[in-house]
């Protein structure tokens, strides 16, 4: 929740705030303790969102540790917060991530270690404090479910705080912001507020059970039979348990008042371990190849599969993580400790699956169809029960023996549906990971969803893949040797998504692409004209939704090819990306903006990577693009000084545009309030390196940071 509504933390985070702002020592620890669900994260989430906390250090890092943590990859996450690349961080060894974090730490800080479970195991708080320089006013606050973590780690019994449950009041307006959130947080209807009210004091004043029953709630309606019901389950459950179990309880209640369709969906989770950020487009992809969600009503499976999301987001039993560009919706979630006990017992008593985490091994029961492996497991699941695995994911893969395992037993699990596969690369010999470990592919006639990331090993895929004749979705994020895809995947005529992330050695798709008329979305396209596909072919996809171009030549797109876009009136995200066009050779940019200038009434979100004109192209207007409410516009090189002249017509109307970012456009000149005056829609503006622009809500002169604006804020 943001924190404007978060509830009776007002009185806690102030007086644990005073504690830091007081802080006279270097490196004092500060300890939260409580039980599950209480709210101790989200109070040390108010803490650090304070602008007066926020100003009083140079760092702050907050990192959840978990029951399941290496301190090698605790310290990577804590060092990429203070802005180090990844890339940098490979091969590194503990005392190497130690010494860096000294290093980047030169000046006062907060460091925040969320969800510690113990101290003592290979005495990992030793070494860490190790790494925390003795810079005076520094501070370490501490989540735990036990003051004696606390206190091992540091804390002063005066300096150790313990949340109370809410208030009735509090928690009546906790659980109203949840349960009548359509209209604003106030119930509306007097006969559901007693029963609501019966509803919040049988939660015990706990956030966490507040919030999953609100959400759970707000999917009853203002049916009085259905809260009563409610009311009266949970009263009949507070006289049978104890105390610290009436939270378990009241979370099981909300996954048995899911829909149908929802609970499949909400059991995949069980399949992570602790902590694991889930990225939302690709498990709504696992649900399409489960067959959990379809299309329906006119909208795409993948559209039903966003609207499941917002409902498991409303109940409050996922938690969102991060949001996508346009603060939408969320594009990383994952689960909160207790709700993942939850569902994991509850897949197991329905052998939904199998997990294994990090180092461990598992039994794969006979039932089970699902299978999870995560980081340096061995296996031999896959050959022992071939017949009825449906699902196989695996998460950051460390394991030579796992691809050699796949490898070998790709062929036998014929009943596959859904393949995702996340390598790690830092860990993988790619000489060792031959690049036709994919070879046992073809036999595979049931998959639907394949996915594979992160692979330096995967160089091309075999022409096999072309029996796969009910695959729908098609993603390779991240394999920067794959130099080609075969001509067969023209022939997989059910194949709605070609997703191709960071394609930098890939030339272009295959010729035939106009084959494949089911496709609703294709994340990379390069056009070209011979050996490949050119933009023509994109007439005969009239289901496309979504598309990225990669432009790499104007010479490969002929006269009048560009009229094509405006054929594909489904078409809702347009995305352009140009390469390196000399703007000194005759012609070019004319070519380009007359020639792309059909009529997009229908696209909602446009994306522009280094255009290379000094102005914008003329077809960015408001009435060729009449409903556009996203417009992302960033430049390499800078080449941007104006906005075209068509950019400001007002003559069909003004932009409905909410959404604006700008970046790297270094020498663009526009003033803020023409921008606001063709805009009246706008809601948020997100600008990064861009120095020139005029009279902006903000200093753009600061070239090291992203700067946001959202509406009702300073220069309104």
């Amino acid at each position: 929740m943001h924190e404007a509504e978060m509830v009776g933390l007002e009185d806690e985070s102030a007086k644990i705030r005073k504690w830091i702002l007081e802080v006279d020592g270097p490196s004092t620890v500060i300890g939260i303790v409580g039980m599950g669900g209480i709210g101790k994260t989200t109070l040390a989430q108010k803490i650090c969102q304070s602008e007066s906390v926020k100003n009083c250090f140079n760092h702050l890092v907050f990192v959840t540790v978990s029951q399941s943590f290496k301190l090698n990859e605790l310290l990577k996450k804590m060092l990429k917060k203070l802005d180090v690349e990844e890339e940098s961080l490979r091969g590194m060894d503990v005392e190497e991530l130690l010494e860096s974090l000294n290093r980047k730490l030169d000046a006062k800080y907060l460091v925040v270690l969320d969800d510690v479970w113990e101290t003592n195991e290979a005495m990992w708080w030793d070494s860490l404090k190790s790494g925390l320089p003795r810079v005076e006013g520094s501070c370490v606050i501490v989540t735990t479910r036990n003051d004696k973590v606390a206190k091992s780690m540091g804390a002063a019994r005066r300096c150790i705080h313990y949340p109370q449950t809410l208030s009735n009041e509090d928690s009546w307006s906790l659980f109203s912001k949840v349960a009548f959130a359509r209209t604003g947080g106030k119930c509306t209807n007097p006969d559901l507020e007693g029963l609501g009210k019966e509803i919040v004091v049988r939660c015990e004043g706990l956030p966490l059970t507040i919030k999953v029953v609100g959400g759970m709630m707000l999917g009853k309606s203002d049916s009085i039979h259905e809260w009563r019901r409610i009311s009266e389950h949970l009263k009949e459950e507070l006289g049978i348990n104890k105390k610290d179990e009436l939270i378990i309880s009241r979370l099981e209640l909300s996954y048995e008042e899911l829909p149908t369709h929802l609970k499949p969906c909400f059991l995949c989770f069980a399949m992570f371990p602790e902590d694991f950020e889930i990225y939302v487009p690709d498990m709504v992809n696992w649900w399409i190849g489960e067959g959990f969600v379809r299309g329906k009503n006119g909208k795409t499976a993948f559209e039903m599969g966003e609207e499941c999301f917002s409902e498991l987001f409303n109940r409050f039993l996922i938690l969102g993580v991060h949001k996508d560009l346009f603060e939408r919706s969320f594009h990383l979630c994952k689960m909160h400790d207790m709700v993942r006990d939850m569902v994991i017992r509850i897949a197991r008593e329905e052998s939904i699956f199998v997990g294994l985490d990090c180092g461990g091994s598992s039994a794969f029961s006979e039932q089970s169809r699902r299978l999870g492996i995560v980081g340096n497991t061995t296996v031999d699941s896959i050959a022992n029960s071939p017949t009825k695995l449906r699902t196989l994911v695996g998460m950051d893969i460390q394991s030579i023996e796992m691809i050699v395992s796949l490898k070998a037993n790709l062929c036998k699990v014929r009943w596959l549906r859904v393949l995702s596969l996340s390598l790690s690369e830092r860990k993988l010999d790619a000489d060792v990971v031959c690049s036709d470990w994919l070879s046992g592919i073809e036999s595979l006639h049931h998959l639907l969803y394949l996915n594979i990331e992160r692979s330096s090993a995967v160089r091309s895929l075999p022409d096999s893949i072309g029996n796969l004749r009910n695959l729908r979705i098609l993603c390779l994020l991240y394999s920067p040797n794959l130099k080609s895809l075969p001509v067969s995947i023209t022939t997989l005529e059910k194949l709605t998504v070609i997703q191709i992330f960071d394609p930098h050695s890939l030339e272009c798709m295959p010729e035939g692409l106009g084959k494949l008329s089911n496709l609703e979305r294709l994340g990379w396209f390069s056009p070209v004209n011979k050996n490949g596909s050119g933009i023509s072919e994109l007439k005969s996809l009239t289901k496309l939704r979504e598309l990225w171009m990669d432009i790499k030549s104007v010479e490969e797109i002929e006269e009048g090819e560009w009229n094509v876009l405006s054929m594909l009136q489904h078409l809702q995200i347009l995305k352009l990306a140009f390469g390196r066009i000399s703007v000194e050779r005759d012609g070019v940019v004319r070519k380009i903006e007359s020639e792309l200038s059909p009529p997009l009434k229908f696209l909602r979100e446009l994306f522009i990577w280094n255009w290379p004109g000094e102005r914008t192209p003329a077809w960015l207007s408001p009435t060729s693009l009449p409903n556009l409410q996203f417009l992302y516009i960033s430049g390499r090189e800078g080449r941007i000084r104006e906005m075209g002249p068509r950019f400001w017509d007002s003559e069909s109307g003004v932009w409905k545009v909410e959404v604006l970012v700008l970046q790297f456009l270094y020498e663009l000149e526009e003033e803020w309030q023409r921008m606001r005056r063709a805009m009246p829609s706008l809601r948020l503006l997100e600008v990064y390196k861009c120095p020139k622009l005029k009279s902006f809500p903000f200093d753009v002169t600061d070239r090291s940071e992203v700067k946001i604006w959202r509406r009702g804020e300073e220069g309104n």
